[in-house]
């Protein structure tokens, strides 16, 4: 069965890198645009937890743990999965720490998330990159072994933030390392144009770049149904202080869409 499944994901991943090439047309499209929405139908369904199960989720900064995944946390919720979120940074790049320390509870609240189930480590908003990567890698080594969860969320280490990047590198090699049998699904923000198009768009699917489809990297697809869409929608819209910036507005509500979005290094997960 295990074997079957590999070569399910094996064509799975031809398909898509076949649809990828067609996508891009050219080196820049390649580069730069995500999938057609036709690819949403040949990604696989990501295994959403049940009752009992314990979820662990890295977010870099206060609204990446909800835009990214905000409906797999709810569904969770609902299911009966405990989830508890790391919020790595103070968010106080801009001096709104307190606010979006408000903001982040309010929002995880709304998916579901008990206020117990937040660990705040304020880092600097911003310079993940400047801190003692082994400091980093002791924090969260300790927090995945004590919390021993089922599923761990985390950013893709290709995330072309900085703070996203520099979690999702750490988080990565330690699973890889020290919790290889743990179920591991990495969750992208910020690549270049994705997502597109950059408003809200509820009836459209989210697409991975087409540049960032591989044979070593499975996609999979978290289909939200309509309740946990709208509870989505209403965690995202607790960011008051973000949706204030044209920018950010756009993209916090461009992560609003049918689906959401997860990479699982070299094909495999829980």
């Amino acid at each position: 069965m295990r074997k079957l499944f590999k070569n399910r994901s094996t064509v799975i991943a031809s398909i898509l890198t076949i649809i990828a090439a067609f996508a891009g047309g050219v080196v820049y499209a390649g580069s730069y645009r995500v999938l057609p929405d036709a690819a949403i139908h040949f990604l696989l369904d990501v295994r959403v937890p049940q009752s009992g199960e314990k979820v662990l989720l890295f977010s870099p900064h206060p609204d990446d743990e909800t835009i990214a995944a905000g409906g797999y946390i709810a569904q969770a919720e609902k299911n009966g999965a405990r989830v508890r979120i790391v919020l790595v940074t103070d968010g106080n790049r801009h001096g709104l720490m307190n606010r979006r320390y408000l903001e982040f509870r309010n929002a995880t609240a709304t998916l579901g998330v008990s206020a117990e189930d937040l660990l705040f480590l304020g880092f600097p908003d911003g310079r993940l990159r400047e801190e003692d990567p082994g400091l980093l890698r002791r924090q969260f080594e300790t927090i995945i072994r004590n919390y021993d969860p089922q599923i761990v969320l985390y950013p893709h280490p290709q995330d072309v933030h900085p703070d996203h990047a520099v979690s999702g590198e750490i988080v990565e090699s330690i699973l890889k390392t020290d919790f290889p049998n743990t179920g591991a699904y990495q969750f992208l923000v910020h690549h270049h144009r994705f997502p597109q198009p950059k408003r809200l768009e509820e009836g459209r699917f989210l697409l991975p770049p087409a540049a960032m489809t591989s044979f070593d990297k499975e996609w999979q697809r978290f289909m939200l149904p309509s309740s946990i869409e709208e509870q989505k929608l209403h965690a995202v819209l607790d960011y008051g202080s973000q949706l204030r910036v044209p920018f950010l507005r756009s993209l916090l509500l461009s992560l609003v869409r049918k689906n959401e979005l997860f990479a699982i290094q070299g094909g495999s997960s829980a």
